[in-house]
């Protein structure tokens, strides 16, 4: 979820690529970082948080376990290469659905680097002017591309733009970094355990008094009931399922009750104060970008969940000389 994560990822995260990068250049292709930073984070206590203090506050805690983060992570290079649960199919779509990963299927869409949700609208503008003066210069080829939900492109963004090179993002540095920890909830790596934690809140939330369930967010109630359980993260499909299965025979009758009691927690403490979730000014950033994206596209839906079916039909739109957006005065006299 985009603002509830185990801040344990970004300092594994970090750790895992130090040591892989300090392996012969031989031996370094060899290993998924994902699964790396998987194997490391199941043999290390939860860290979740859902608030911007909660952020501060664990990231300490992980400062002083630094040690152990080291230790953990060279038995998992160890370890992962003959890992079981390994093998080559990548998670569903659906096990990914996230804002940051569709911000990163965008990315790769659009042919732009380090893309931030502030820069959405200019960057999809143009590329929808650049795909359709091709198709007026008589350039574009006449094949459509097609792409699914929050997947990958299948198509090099490069031919298919006919740019020579990716633009990106320019930022300050500290923005940069604050994305780059944003955009780690993008990797191949899943808590087993979240949807179905979401699913139970979601249902339960249906006991509560309308009135209550204002102080009861889902990132509050996720953070505080995945510190309480297993962490159970996997990266392929295989391992989910093995995971889940283990999660059903062994853990099972408990996770509702601790869903139950986390609600009940959270209610109490917001109560008293309700702390701005963790990423608070990106997820601004994106509402306003989904907004403003809406708006080029002639007030057409758009959510970060299908985001990237919006923009792949208005770029096949464009490529076949279709205008599906609200074009500038001076983009219409242009073409």
């Amino acid at each position: 979820m985009e603002s509830c994560r185990n801040v344990l990822i970004e300092f594994v995260y970090g750790e895992a690529n130090a040591q892989i990068q300090n392996l012969g250049s031989g031996i370094r292709d060899k290993f998924n970082i994902d699964e790396v930073t998987a194997y490391a984070l199941n043999r290390l206590p939860p860290m979740f948080a859902s608030t911007d203090i909660d952020l501060q506050l664990k990231r300490q805690e992980c400062l002083a376990m630094q040690a152990d983060i080291t230790k953990v992570t060279r038995q998992a290079l160890i370890a992962v290469r003959r890992d079981p649960l390994r093998q080559p199919q990548p998670l569903a779509d659906i096990e990914l659905a996230n804002a940051p990963y569709a911000l990163l299927g965008v990315q790769d869409l659009l042919g732009w680097q380090n893309l931030m949700w502030c820069d959405l609208p200019k960057a999809l503008e143009e590329v929808l002017e650049n795909a359709i003066a091709k198709f007026n210069s008589g350039n574009l080829s006449p094949r459509l591309s097609k792409y699914g939900a929050l997947g990958r492109s299948q198509l090099n963004t490069k031919m298919y733009l006919g740019k020579s090179a990716q633009k990106r993002s320019i930022s300050t540095e500290s923005k940069q970094k604050e994305y780059n920890l944003y955009m780690l909830e993008s990797n191949q790596l899943v808590h087993s355990l979240e949807r179905l934690i979401i699913r139970m809140a979601q249902t339960r939330a249906q006991s509560f008094q309308p009135s209550e369930l204002r102080f009861i967010r889902l990132e509050d109630v996720l953070a505080k009931t995945l510190n309480r359980l297993p962490p159970l993260y996997a990266t392929s499909e295989k391992g989910i399922n093995h995971l889940r299965h283990y999660a059903q025979m062994n853990i099972g009758s408990e996770v509702a009750i601790i869903v139950h009691e986390a609600m009940l927690e959270v209610r109490s403490q917001n109560y008293q104060r309700i702390d701005p979730l963790m990423f608070y000014k990106i997820r601004h950033e994106r509402e306003q970008a989904m907004i403003k994206v809406s708006k080029l596209l002639f007030n057409r839906e758009v959510k970060w969940q299908n985001l990237m079916e919006v923009i792949s039909t208005s770029l096949d739109l464009a490529k076949t000389g279709k205008v599906c957006w609200e074009r500038s005065p001076s983009k219409v006299n242009v073409s």
